[in-house]
């Protein structure tokens, strides 16, 4: 599953002073998909919080301060933005665990079960996104949730994913979600080119 080779946008791995701009930017855009997600993770009340893809940390911050998990923890591919997600969640060390990692969905945490995990925007990076979902399963504590945040794309998308490049992502991940053995709780589009979906494992 290495992608030693292959040209990184800024999208997939800011860097350098456009990678703040780039990260701030999206943090801004991201806001209703941020506030969406905890709210479908309240009812959980999760004492685990994993997130593949944290970006600048805003919804980690916004999920150690509205759900006050014991374990806080991420992966991004990233070097930039786990720096600034770890100046972020600074406070929060007195209060939580909490462990921010410089990875892609090839290379998550194996400290399971976490009650929430969450991806949100990064999706589209995925290139195996069978592995990394079965992977994401095989993390989620029984009655845990899923929730899976994609940016939508048309027809001609070049992203990594091909369930992106699908003309149809939602219902591509969609199956991809029931084939990896997780049960559909809920769907949302939460803005013009932004959808939810929330999974669990029965």
């Amino acid at each position: 599953m290495a992608r030693e080779g292959r040209k990184f946008s800024q999208a997939e791995r800011p860097r350098g002073r456009i990678g703040r701009i780039f990260g701030g930017l999206m943090a801004r855009l991201n806001k209703p998909a941020y506030h969406w997600t905890v709210e479908q993770l309240r009812p959980v009340k999760p004492k685990s919080y994993l997130e593949l893809g944290f970006g600048t940390g805003h919804l980690e911050k916004l999920v150690a301060k509205k759900l006050k998990p014991a374990k806080l923890t991420g992966v991004d591919p990233s070097p930039l933005m786990v720096e600034v997600a770890q100046k972020k969640l600074r406070r929060f060390r007195k209060k939580m665990k909490i462990d921010l990692l410089e990875g892609d969905d090839t290379r998550l945490p194996k400290d399971g079960p976490y009650d929430a995990i969450t991806a949100l925007h990064s999706f589209q990076f995925w290139t195996h996104p069978a592995t990394t979902l079965a992977e994401i399963r095989s993390l989620l504590a029984p009655g845990g949730k899923f929730v899976l945040v994609l940016r939508l794309h048309g027809k001609r998308s070049k992203a990594p994913n091909p369930l992106s490049r699908n003309g149809d992502e939602v219902s591509a991940a969609c199956k991809a979600l029931q084939d990896a053995g997780f049960v559909i709780q809920g769907m949302r589009g939460i803005s013009r080119n932004s959808h939810g979906i929330v999974a669990g494992i029965g």
